[in-house]
């Protein structure tokens, strides 16, 4: 694992308010704001970006990271 590895592989880095994306291959699935976490089961749940809707998401079988900052222009 390189220092600009954009992938989180421990959810303990995960918390709460953090805005992140889901990733299953090579397809963003869910992004949002984080609203739990529980490392211990290896899931969170995030709410929607879109739609505002909770989404309890399993890690494994998809790859996670912060979403990027928006930059105001």
């Amino acid at each position: 694992m390189t220092t600009t590895d954009p992938w989180l592989h421990d959810l303990t880095r995960v918390r709460p308010g953090d805005r992140i994306e889901v990733w299953d291959q090579h397809h963003l699935r869910h992004a949002g704001t984080v609203s739990q976490v529980a490392a211990h089961l290896g899931v969170l749940w995030v709410r929607e970006a879109d739609s505002g809707l909770p989404k309890l998401v399993p890690t494994e079988g998809h790859r996670l990271r912060h979403a990027p900052v928006a930059h105001a222009t």
